[in-house]
């Protein structure tokens, strides 16, 4: 016989399976949105890209990391005020760039979109490597056009495995690290570019005889199409874009036929690789390998492309209009990563002197070392250096520890055991000297991110300051990184 379940029973059991229903979802979704890749390969510039003003971006770049390794959206605000963002994924192919800019047009109607189109040149493939789909699809929203993005990026067999990312990204349990909890780039401050730091000399490649027209695949051409007819239906202009790299002439006849599409509905088109002269490139000094751009590179092109968007478009001048206050704080990143980008170049030149000039900057907190009788102080070219830091001549006498920031010295001690703090808001750093007696040496450190209980210190990161010399250990307040250490003998 079965017994009858009382209508409070079961009011009590349905209670209890809708708690531990709502437990299990809470749980499942804490643990996609830490194990997920915090990748700048895609997923995090479209996370920002949800956290920008509606109605904000003019000029909207979409594609490949051709984008944004090479879109340097600091100079597209410096030197001409345009509002741009690089929404793009590692070696996306044209369905997923439908999809981005889809999903993109639901909170912004840009004045114009640039789409990359060099995927197809170098990736012919109509199924990308699964660490490439996840960082081109796991980005978006869960809505339709994530579904789209997932179901177009699969193989049949594997749809259903890859539309749940946890399949994917469960095995990163003992990846995790701070930045899975704590992801500085996921504001609206960040606009998707991320430069290659490299430099590597190539000889320059010549294609200006190719006139061979190279097969797109059918579901190549099919989205490029998609992506025309739709953002034609939509009223915002297309720009197709082939971004500068070392070309061959197997990969330009592929975009010789994507350009022969774009002439066939009336869409512009850049070639990038026939514009080396205008942009000014220096195949010596612009390139970070054969597919990408360097510092040095992307500024070259990112001056042209914002050139030719003010005089084709008429983007208007957001700079000094408060609405846009996140270009300017992205445009204050972006040089300052150029600034770190120098001195690291110079320390690994050795060279003391533009280092020296290259501390001289307000975003930097250094801790500094001097030995006793430290003979090159008599240097007074060194002295010259030092003086725009907040050491003076007086101070440099002795065995001494100091903090500088802004020009000023904002802690000294010649004792030989001391302890010094720093808490910017974002890093807490210890600096302290201990003596040990049996070496007869005072051994000084800096701790990042460590406690300031002298007794009790735990961390992340702890440098070892040279002895001999004057030594410096900078860390960049605006960037929130440490810079390492450099020792003038």
């Amino acid at each position: 016989m079965f017994k009858r379940v009382s209508k409070k029973r079961f009011a009590e059991c349905f209670i209890r399976f809708i708690i531990a229903l709502a437990a299990f979802v809470s749980v499942y979704f804490v643990l996609d949105r830490i194990l997920l890749l915090k990748s700048e390969d895609g997923i995090v510039q479209m996370q920002a890209y949800y956290k920008q003003p509606a109605g904000s971006v003019d000029a909207l770049f979409v594609g490949s990391s051709h984008i944004f390794c090479h879109i340097n959206t600091g100079v597209l605000w410096d030197e001409y005020g345009i509002s741009g963002f690089d929404l793009a994924g590692a070696e996306q192919p044209f369905w997923n760039s439908y999809y981005y800019i889809r999903e993109a047009m639901k909170s912004q109607v840009p004045k114009v979109i640039i789409l990359d189109i060099t995927t197809p040149g170098i990736r012919p493939i109509d199924y990308q490597p699964e660490n490439w789909f996840i960082t081109n699809t796991y980005g978006i929203k869960r809505n339709n056009n994530r579904y789209g993005a997932i179901k177009a990026s699969s193989l049949p067999q594997s749809f259903g495995r890859l539309l749940i990312p946890l399949n994917s990204t469960h095995g990163r349990y003992v990846e995790l690290t701070e930045e899975d909890f704590i992801n500085y780039d996921d504001s609206a401050d960040y606009k998707g570019f991320d430069p290659r730091e490299t430099t590597v000399a190539f000889e320059r490649p010549d294609i200006s005889g190719v006139t061979e027209r190279g097969e797109l695949s059918e579901k190549e051409e099919k989205y490029l199409r998609m992506i025309i007819e739709y953002v034609k239906r939509e009223g915002v202009p297309l720009l197709l874009f082939s971004s500068p790299y070392i070309v061959t002439a197997e990969e330009q006849a592929k975009y010789n036929t994507i350009f022969d599409i774009a002439d066939e509905y009336g869409i512009p088109y850049l070639d990038g690789n026939k514009l080396y002269d205008e942009m000014g490139f220096d195949f010596e000094n612009d390139f970070a390998e054969v597919l990408h751009l360097n510092r040095s590179g992307n500024e070259k092109l990112s001056r042209y492309i914002g050139r030719f968007l003010k005089d084709n478009y008429g983007l208007p001048d957001h700079r000094g209009d408060p609405r846009y206050i996140s270009w300017n704080n992205d445009a204050a990143r972006q040089r300052q990563d150029t600034w770190d980008y120098k001195l690291k170049q110079a320390m690994a030149g050795e060279d003391a002197q533009e280092y020296l000039k290259l501390l001289d900057n307000s975003n930097y907190v250094i801790f500094c070392t001097v030995e006793p009788g430290y003979e090159g102080l008599s240097e007074k070219s060194l002295l010259f250096l030092l003086k725009p830091l907040g050491l003076s001549e007086e101070m440099l006498t002795s065995h001494g520890g100091f903090i500088l920031n802004k020009g000023n010295c904002i802690f000294t001690s010649y004792e030989l055991s001391f302890k010094a703090g720093i808490n910017d808001g974002n890093r807490k750093l210890l600096f302290y000297r201990q003596y040990d007696k049996d070496e007869d040496h005072a051994f000084t450190y800096v701790k990042s991110n460590g406690s300031f209980n002298y007794q009790n210190m735990t961390g992340y990161e702890t440098c070892t300051m040279p002895g001999s010399g004057i030594s410096f250990y900078v860390y960049d307040t605006l960037l929130d990184k440490t810079l390492g250490k450099y020792s003038i003998d």
